[in-house]
């Protein structure tokens, strides 16, 4: 589906994520790789100054024959030959012999994956920035806003509005710093030649690999990690956690717009429409992709982990697994957190929905607080027990708690009707909701603070 002009940028990805992971950014990296290479090993004597020059020039994707290129894919079954094909064919003065000294492919093409993860985090990260920045923002707006809070799809207790999206955003920021963290392991480059010994480097392979992925901006790893791609494995589970973060808010924002609940609704654009056949259908098409996105991208991560049982010193399996794996990925989470953050930034929100809700269940919401006044004169259990049985009874005879409660003599004795009046106020029993809708705020606040002066 990623492939489909006419749904990819409507669901599950965006027309970055396809630049970044179409074939011209992928040879493009695979010749910065080269060029790289040349000049590392230039600099230590191993090949002409001249031929590195040479071959840093021609690095440039667009000097490739793309269709010639394609055919060579063809010709040879290889997945990195042809490159070094198109070097000799735009190279002069025989620089085109130099390319690739002593690499092997699979040196190329995981760095120049990696160069390619490297650019989709950088984006990526960007903009989980902004969902955490606009979701903290709308937290602390609706911080003070009443809404029923529900536990097991029931109707449970009174929280803010502001409280539910805080859960979001803390969870946003988490994520957020579990990538961070990853980011320190996940971007290692590869240079170790066919068995990972650097044989064909002579003595010299420790520092051509280091200069090799100074320049291009990448970690060097303690060993080679043909057959250990365990940091590729996390990198991809933590995008899904991502994925699985704003999945979430996708399926609550598509519960709480059901007709019965009605507390909000995603923007409905001009010209949308909801349903071929039913014209008053409003339907949160934006949120469903959120949860859809979640699931396809979660699915591609757990192939991932099947990827890390690899053979002896070199298995391609897992790296000709991992290539459609990362594109879909990275290419769902970014459509996701793009359609997030103008969910959120753009949400309707009907407090009038939410304090009609409030009331449906005429005070039942409010057991827990009436039995938490009451216990401190009967007990506890006493008290559960007293409003248990009139809250069953208020259910099953739809009549109000609170007037049960000011008819029962067990209660009366302890609790006034203007003291159980007083208790059945929504934004009395909301306890520290505001509270973490402000701290998230501040904990945003600090976070892009700290940015800055890094």
């Amino acid at each position: 589906m990623a492939d489909s002009m006419l749904l990819q940028d409507m669901y599950f990805t965006t027309p970055e994520m396809k630049r970044i992971f179409g074939d011209r950014n992928r040879i493009q990296k695979q010749m910065d790789c080269e060029a790289a290479l040349a000049d590392a090993e230039a600099e230590l004597g191993i090949i002409p100054r001249a031929m590195a020059d040479e071959i840093m020039r021609c690095s440039n994707v667009d000097l490739i024959d793309f269709e010639a290129l394609q055919a060579d894919f063809v010709r040879t079954g290889h997945p990195f030959v042809p490159v070094v094909h198109a070097y000799k064919k735009i190279c002069q003065d025989q620089a085109g012999e130099y390319v690739h000294w002593g690499a092997t492919t699979q040196d190329i093409l995981d760095t120049g994956t990696t160069l390619q993860l490297k650019e989709a985090f950088t984006l990526l990260m960007k903009r989980f920035e902004r969902l955490y920045e606009v979701t903290a923002d709308a937290a602390y707006r609706y911080k003070d806003l009443v809404m029923v809070g529900r536990t097991n799809g029931q109707q449970a207790l009174p929280i803010t509005f502001g409280y539910k999206i805080a859960v979001w955003g803390f969870e946003i920021r988490e994520n957020i710093d579990r990538l961070h963290e990853c980011s320190r392991r996940a971007f290692r480059g590869q240079l170790a030649g066919a068995v990972g010994t650097m044989a064909s480097f002579g003595t010299q392979g420790l520092a051509v690999q280091e200069r090799f992925l100074q320049k291009l901006g990448l970690s060097v790893p303690p060993i080679a990690w043909s057959v250990s791609r365990h940091h590729y494995a996390e990198l991809m589970n933590d995008l899904a956690l991502m994925a699985a973060t704003m999945g979430k808010m996708g399926t609550e924002i598509y519960a709480l717009q059901k007709s019965e609940i009605g507390e909000v609704e995603e923007a409905q654009g001009k010209g949308s429409v909801g349903s071929s056949t039913m014209p008053h259908k409003r339907n949160p098409f934006r949120a469903m992709e959120l949860s859809t996105n979640a699931r396809l991208a979660r699915g591609c991560a757990a192939t991932l982990m099947d990827c890390l049982e690899l053979e002896h010193e070199r298995d391609p399996r897992g790296a000709s697994a991992e290539i459609p794996l990362f594109t879909q990925i990275c290419s769902l989470v970014h459509a996701s957190v793009e359609r997030a953050i103008g969910l959120v930034e753009h949400l309707t929100v009907y407090p009038a929905h939410m304090q009609r809700n409030l009331g449906c269940l005429h005070g039942l919401i409010f057991s827990e607080a009436i039995m938490m006044h009451l216990g401190r004169s009967v007990g506890r259990q006493t008290a559960h027990a007293i409003v248990h049985e009139l809250s069953m009874k208020a259910f099953q005879e739809e009549s109000n708690l609170g007037d049960l409660l000011k008819q029962d003599p067990r209660v009366q004795p302890y609790l006034s009707a203007d003291d159980i009046d007083a208790i059945m106020k929504p934004e009395r029993y909301i306890g520290l909701a505001p509270l973490f809708a402000e701290r998230l705020k501040q904990q945003k606040d600090a976070y892009f603070s700290s940015s800055k002066s890094r």
